[in-house]
């Protein structure tokens, strides 16, 4: 069932098992997992179907940086389907060492190992839309077993470890027609959450205070309570519930919205590959079910520890598309397109296409690129059109073969947790009454010399190898890295998952510490950000939690579903 919450007469209580808080791929994905259950579930959706300018709105807060981080209504869509109608599309698990305790990074290890989500990670691939659950080359691909750099012999770096691409999937497209199917499930929009009520006591969620900007408050009432309205709006709701806890809910320790996070990422340079034994592999592939790839370097997990670096991954790819100094008509045409559909840039991109952070420049050498160039678009504009707009199952972006062998390094890299980096609650309040939000994000000088320490090795390795040369003047390398940064999409760590209340917000099964009956489903959970993109980790915790969530309203858990089983798996 869907209904529009602006229709709910003023102080009706509505009754459930289970209200989940967010539409977004968290949510779906729990209200999918709960779906056909005997629970009776509510999903609340602070938006619409469509961008509504009043809802955004909402999401306006205060940016203490605004050079290294996008305002706070950018890079996400307060609607059903939440950001994933917006997301590029890629998709990586943590590694094993994500998960660890590192003494080379402070606050690092979460309380469960990797092989504890990999079921719900196997489950997750089905919603992403990802494939197999599978990640090196050699066994996903057809003819995977053909190196990414034929002549690279390393004992430093991996080079068939893999990207997979979503469809991108849209959550509400593809799953809220089924949600509105469920006997069980109501999908209330424009519902949006002001406050979770407590138990004079504490420790048991009571209610959940819903509002449409129309004023008409109401509360829904539920045995459990999931908040899955994304890393910033989760912590904003948990600050700013102050009726039985004077400093918010799980914040006895002034642990939320601490260790704010996201992740470190750029262009390392060019490089000049001389190939030896073959081409090197820089396209998209497709895997054996038809799922688009791409292959990643990375440094082996022993030499991170061995040298106490950050994880790390790059590939390979064509040089920054916002400069006009490349000369490819190609890629200043989908710059000078980008520039005019800003607000449809995914996440993914780089602060250079996006016109609130930086101003828009270099139109008319991007200009004359496009008409020196035009040529070449032809034969692009029927690959896009073929490969990118017309089918389910979309080219991920722009790709382009260097016929000089000349192609940057694009790396994502881990932001090490820091307890000042963190988000706090302004004055001001939205339309609902909500205070607004203060974001305070912060990199270290360690997050900078990891990735400069990651790149010496390998330059080094491709230099003993001979496959490669860069060109990069290297004064002021560790600025122009700086430079890059423009966090705003990956919204990590403000409710850390610990076993001890002390040192996070939730327990290992994502509950708040001392909350029995109170989860949060997000990316606000994890300790540590990885190299990855969140959205397949932030699904995986969904199914996780789901499963939990069933189990404390006293549903028994398949086998292959438990707790014990997801160990055994691995």
């Amino acid at each position: 069932m869907l209904f529009d919450a602006r229709d709910i007469p003023p102080g009706t209580q509505l009754d459930c098992d289970v209200v989940i808080v967010g539409g977004g791929a968290a949510g779906i994905t729990l209200a999918c997992e709960l779906a056909d259950t005997p629970l009776d579930v509510i999903l609340l959706e602070g938006g619409g179907w469509r961008h509504e300018s009043a809802s955004q709105d909402l999401y306006k807060g205060e940016v203490v940086n605004p050079d290294q981080h996008a305002p706070l209504d950018k890079y996400r869509h307060r609607g059903i389907g939440g950001t994933s109608t917006l997301w590029g599309g890629r998709c990586a698990p943590f590694d094993d060492i994500d998960f660890e305790r590192r003494p080379h990074v402070p606050h690092s290890g979460w309380p469960i190992d990797r092989h504890e989500l990999d079921a719900s990670y196997q489950r997750a691939h089905a919603y992403c839309h990802a494939g197999r659950y599978d990640y090196l080359a050699e066994t996903a691909l057809p003819g995977g077993r053909a190196p990414m750099i034929p002549g690279l012999v390393s004992q430093h770096l991996t080079q068939d470890a893999l990207w997979r691409f979503s469809l991108p999937t849209n959550f509400a497209r593809l799953f809220v027609p089924d949600l509105k199917r469920a006997r069980n499930v109501r999908v209330a929009l424009h519902a949006n959450c002001i406050g979770i009520g407590l138990v004079p006591e504490g420790g048991h969620a009571e209610e959940v205070r819903v509002s449409s900007l129309r004023g008409n408050a109401f509360t829904v009432r539920a045995r459990q309570v999931v908040l899955a309205g994304g890393g910033l709006e989760t912590t904003r709701l948990l600050l700013a519930s102050r009726d039985v806890c004077p400093e918010g809910i799980g914040n006895d320790r002034g642990l939320v919205g601490r260790f704010y996070a996201s992740h470190i990422t750029g262009d390392l340079g060019e490089a000049i590959f001389t190939p030896r034994g073959g081409p090197i592999v820089w396209d998209y592939e497709r895997s054996h079910e038809g799922v688009y790839c791409r292959r990643t370097l990375a440094i082996r997990p022993e030499v991170q520890r061995r040298e106490g670096l950050q994880n790390f991954r790059c590939s390979l790819s064509h040089p920054p598309i916002a400069d006009p100094a490349h000369g490819n008509g190609v890629l200043s045409a989908a710059y000078l397109v980008k520039t005019f559909l800003i607000n449809r840039i995914p996440p993914e991109y780089s602060k250079d296409m996006a016109g609130y952070m930086t101003p828009y420049r270099n139109v008319l050498p991007h200009v004359k690129n496009l008409l020196l160039g035009a040529p070449a678009l032809l034969p692009f504009s029927v690959r896009w059109i073929a490969e990118r707009i017309l089918p389910r199952r979309k080219l991920p972006s722009v790709s382009l073969r260097s016929p000089n062998n000349v192609y940057s390094l694009h790396f994502d890299a881990e932001q090490s947790p820091n307890p000042d980096s963190r988000v706090t609650l302004t004055e001001e309040r939205d339309a609902l009454g909500v205070p607004r939000l203060r974001v305070d994000w912060r990199h270290s000088q360690r997050d900078i010399d990891s990735v400069m320490r990651s790149f010496a090795i390998i330059k080094r390795e491709f230099a003993r190898s001979g496959v490669a040369v860069f060109r990069l003047d290297e004064q002021d390398f560790a600025a122009r890295i700086v430079a890059q940064l423009g966090v705003g999409s990956h919204h990590i760590g403000t409710t850390r998952m610990s076993s001890d209340p002390a040192t996070g917000v939730v327990d290992t099964e994502c509950r708040v510490h001392g909350i029995d009956n109170l989860f949060v489903a997000s990316s606000s959970v994890f300790p540590t950000t990885s190299f990855a993109n969140p959205t397949l980790t932030i699904v995986a915790v969904a199914v996780r939690v789901a499963d939990r969530v069933k189990q404390a309203c006293g549903i028994e858990i398949p086998a292959g579903d438990s707790v014990e089983a997801d160990r055994k798996a691995a």
